[in-house]
């Protein structure tokens, strides 16, 4: 049977077929209701391909948001946790059915080289893939490869909230008519790895449970570790890793950008625009003269608000994350000057070591995904955390 079930409603087949095409040309094993064999009783066969699918990819829109039969699969497929949703509306979703991705597809000729199309292609290979391991699974085999016994692969034990990146090309840093940006983010191409993610800043329980201490200045279990800098950061990592036997580590700024923006080239991973709906900042200072918000004056939990495409949560605002890059205001134009740069990270040693994200603190403008903050090694303050990278 198919690995992926596309759960759609009728009125989008011509926006669907050219997604199946696509993914049928990446070698996934696709079924959806176009292929219904000929003499086999519809819903039957509908059932049986729901329950064999490794994932159900649910396409919501203005017309599958309606469907009841579009929300049993998607029901279906949230209970057993393989769930990929896609928007490509802007649609209203109860939280757990949300979209990994919402595109913008109104120009689109059907052209799979649309980058709004290629940018869906790359959230569903992204998040079917984070799901088939995320319940064990082999990744997708294609149709002429012959796959080891289970017993020979090793699969990474990956601990909980942990996203799996694909890594790729993306172009680092913002445009000269982006608003409010900085001269010191200069528009670079970046390739980075495949790597894992926390989906949410490193907590206080998380904290505690490590040094039996807890610095913050806003407490609460589930609320962000804040007060701790560069050098606390590389403590705890030390502590973590001999406690689980595991490996972590700060991402660089390159992994947290790919990451921040998970396939957007807008301001935000929200668009082109910041609300406090959608973030922890102060709302007093909104972005690009637009209306202003709540100033919360605190940090909120870690998992307030909607992900990113990529399951991440908070990217923009709440605290400021460190970054494991050294700071220099002149490293995005020398990248540039080397065309295109593979993992880079900016070991060179100076004073100040790179933060990312904004807080809860920050001006609209600050929570940018090209936005770059900085401070030295030994700074500390309420507004600033950081999340791990997991290394298999």
């Amino acid at each position: 049977m198919a690995n992926i079930f596309i759960s759609y409603a009728r009125e989008d087949l011509e926006r669907v077929r050219p997604i199946v095409k696509e993914l049928e040309k990446r070698d996934w094993s696709v079924f959806w209701d176009r292929t219904i064999p000929p003499g086999k009783k519809y819903q039957d066969v509908i059932t049986d391909a729901l329950e064999a699918a490794r994932c159900v990819l649910v396409v919501w829109t203005k017309y599958s948001i309606t469907s009841d039969w579009v929300w049993d699969e998607a029901n279906d497929a949230k209970a057993r946790d393989i769930l990929v949703p896609l928007s490509l509306d802007a649609v209203k979703i109860p939280l757990g059915f949300r979209s990994y991705h919402t595109v913008d597809l109104s120009d689109w000729c059907h052209t799979s080289a649309h980058p709004g199309f290629q940018q869906i292609i790359g959230s569903i290979e992204t998040n079917i893939f984070s799901a088939l391991q995320s319940n064990h699974e082999l990744s997708v085999t294609p149709r002429a490869t012959v796959v080891p016994p289970l017993s020979e692969i090793v699969v990474p034990q990956v601990p909980p909230n942990f996203v799996f990146i694909r890594g790729g090309e993306f172009t680092m840093g913002s445009p000269s008519y982006e608003p409010e940006r900085q001269g010191v983010e200069t528009q670079h191409q970046v390739a980075v790895g495949d790597f894992y993610m926390g989906q949410f800043a490193v907590t206080q329980a998380e904290w505690c449970s490590v040094t039996g201490t807890n610095p913050s200045t806003f407490q609460g279990d589930n609320l962000p570790v804040e007060c701790v800098s560069w050098d606390d950061c590389q403590a705890f990592i030390q502590a973590l890793n001999r406690k689980t036997s595991k490996t972590y580590r700060l991402p660089t700024e390159a992994e947290w950008e790919f990451a921040c923006r998970a396939g957007t080239i807008t301001p935000f991973n929200t668009g082109g625009n910041l609300t406090t709906d959608e973030a922890n900042y102060d709302g007093n200072y909104p972005y690009n003269k637009n209306r202003k918000g709540q100033y919360r004056k605190s940090t909120v939990a870690v998992d307030s608000f909607a992900p990113n495409a990529w399951g991440l949560y908070n990217m923009h605002g709440n605290v400021w994350e460190w970054c494991s890059d050294w700071y220099d205001s002149d490293y995005y134009a020398a990248c540039k000057a080397r065309g295109v740069v593979t993992n880079p990270e900016n070991t060179v040693q100076g004073s100040r070591r790179v933060l990312r994200g904004g807080s809860w603190d920050s001006y609209a403008e600050n929570c940018r995904s090209a936005f770059r903050f900085h401070d030295t090694p030994g700074y500390r303050y309420s507004y600033v955390g950081f999340r791990l990278v997991f290394v298999p």
